[in-house]
């Protein structure tokens, strides 16, 4: 690897072009504009043409890609032929970009012929811009040095692309074998930082950065528009059932759908429900004439913040580590996707819907198949290292006691789930009729419908369980002390004196309880949670996240 490709490691490169026409394309404008992202800490640049190279070379030694763009029968070609590349290397030019798609052009010559002169001839690196993952293994294997995203979204196969691909960018991260580079649709901080975290080598941001005009044109398109904000589509993937719906900015959902996960049937059954669900959505959404802004995605497991994929999760859903939920759904569905933990989610909704926009430090509980959990510090989600932040029902409560499908024993999850509500109805007395075909969330429905009604052993159950919740948020209150903690999910669901006696418990237990009096409440966001809480991701992925 050449020491001028290493230099780009980690780092902003930015694209300093003009669009033909526009009042900035002259050589000396583009000159001072270079000067000005490399004053702010640009450590490459992207130009085009000999003439701004050369004027640019003259007041640094920054690695430079050069770059010469001529249309060809309406379509932009890029460096079409080794004399336009020749001119770019003299006039100081790094690193050599050119289009490396499966594009057929009546001009110039065929880029692999090109990569190798390059390289022959000049003795300078090449950069492959590719629209799509195929096309990045062929420039890899005639020898590119550098593959860019560059031109995903402006070719024919790609053209229904409007934003960047970061489906594309993960899968070259993880499958080519050579320096990946962001660049195309990178229109803000949060953006370049993500595509580091995905694999990128470094990030190239052109028009976000160099180009006032369309930047305004941006300020005045927000202002101009009278129709609110495009809402979002959310999903919750849970062990039972996959829920999806339309998410309006104030937090509004409807146009819902519900299917059963299927999740025994392993991943390829648990992806077939989540399309069922997304399509019913869809299919609702566009026959009103919205367009949605994008998808956001909750699951049960930990996902990767990296690019996407689900980094963990229990047997509550076989076979769903490792699969990239991400990158599955943006493929399918032709929208930008944002994926984040159910549990995270629910607390996403509580915090901008629900009872948590008045708290700035709260823990949220959800309750049903297992326990999710997530802590909200100072107004925001923790979320850890890896996505465990969080884990409630996996601390331990009992030392040896039930085993956990964490592989644990004693953890809050094996006392207060579905399975633990059965458990308990039956050593109470309780019967339930048990058969293949009713699930575990039917029955426990059927409990909590009895407990309402004052059934003794489905009203012992719901006890029981009151203790050993009341143990964990005990724990809770004792390692983060926050102002409340908010309990939701299907098992809870019209509870309200459960909640009351866990809250009344949890005093009890406390160091100094009748002082610090524990706030323990119903939450307010409902069924729906999670589907609201992957909404909120949309929301802030476009940059337009209702206010807390």
């Amino acid at each position: 690897m050449s020491s001028i490709v290493k230099q780009l490691k980690g780092n902003l490169v930015v694209s300093c072009q003009g669009a033909p026409g526009d009042p900035l394309e002259d050589t000396e404008t583009m000159r001072r504009i270079a000067q000005a992202v490399v004053a702010g800490g640009a450590r490459g640049l992207r130009i085009n043409s000999p003439e701004h190279i050369a004027a640019i070379r003259q007041d640094s030694d920054i690695p430079i890609i050069g770059i010469q763009k001529r249309y060809c029968d309406g379509r932009l070609h890029i460096t079409p032929d080794f004399a336009s590349a020749a001119a770019l290397a003299a006039a100081g030019a790094s690193i050599i970009a050119l289009d490396c798609t499966n594009r057929v052009w009546s001009d110039g010559e065929p880029w692999q012929v090109l990569i190798a002169r390059i390289h022959r001839e000049l003795k300078l690196p090449v950069m492959a811009d590719i629209a799509t993952l195929q096309e990045a293994f062929a420039a890899v294997a005639a020898g590119a040095d550098l593959v860019g995203t560059t031109l995903n979204g402006y070719t024919e196969q790609t053209h229904h692309n409007h934003s960047f691909s970061w489906s594309l960018l993960a899968d070259m991260a993880r499958q080519i074998d050579a320096p990946v580079i962001a660049e195309g649709h990178i229109s803000s901080p949060e953006d370049a930082r993500r595509a580091l975290a995905s694999g990128a080598w470094c990030v190239i941001v052109g028009s976000a950065i160099t180009r006032p005009g369309a930047i305004t044109a941006k300020f005045v398109h927000a202002m101009e528009r009278q129709e609110p904000t495009a809402p979002a589509v959310g999903v919750d993937i849970g062990g039972t059932s996959i829920k999806a719906g339309l998410v309006e900015r104030g937090g509004q959902v409807s146009l819902t759908a519900e299917v059963p996960t299927e999740a025994r049937r392993g991943r390829d059954a648990i992806a077939a429900g989540l399309v069922q669900a997304v399509t019913q959505v869809l299919t609702a959404v566009r026959e009103k004439g919205i367009q949605p802004a994008g998808l956001g995605i909750a699951s049960a497991g930990v996902m990767s913040a990296q690019d996407g994929s689900v980094f963990a999760a229990t047997d509550n859903l076989p076979g769903w580590t490792g699969f990239n939920l991400q990158g599955f759904v943006e493929e399918r569905f032709h929208l930008p996707a944002w994926v984040i933990n159910d549990a995270h989610a629910a607390v996403l909704a509580e915090l901008h819907f629900g009872l948590g926009r008045g708290l700035s430090d709260f823990v949220a509980i959800t309750i049903g198949t297992g326990i999710g959990g997530g802590i909200v510090s100072d107004g925001k989600l923790l979320r850890g290292q890896r996505g465990f932040a969080g884990s409630i029902g996996h601390h331990v409560i009992r030392v040896d006691g039930y085993s956990c499908n964490c592989g644990r024993h004693g953890c809050l999850e094996a006392y207060v789930s579905t399975a633990a509500l059965l458990r308990e109805y039956k050593e109470h007395g309780g019967t339930v009729i048990n058969d293949s075909a009713t699930s575990d969330a039917a029955l426990a429905l059927r409990v909590n419908q009895l407990a309402m009604t004052g059934d003794p052993a489905a009203q012992e159950a719901y006890s029981v369980l009151a203790a050993y919740l009341a143990e964990g948020i005990a724990n809770i209150f004792n390692l983060l002390d926050p102002q409340a903690v908010l309990v939701s999910g299907g098992l809870v669901e019209g509870q309200a004196q459960f909640v009351s006696a866990v809250e009344k418990r949890v005093g009890e237990l406390l160091h100094f309880g009748s002082k610090r009096q524990p706030r323990v409440q119903m939450a307010k966001a409902g069924r729906f949670a999670g589907v609201q809480g992957a909404g909120t991701l949309v929301f802030e992925g476009i940059g337009n996240l209702p206010a807390a």
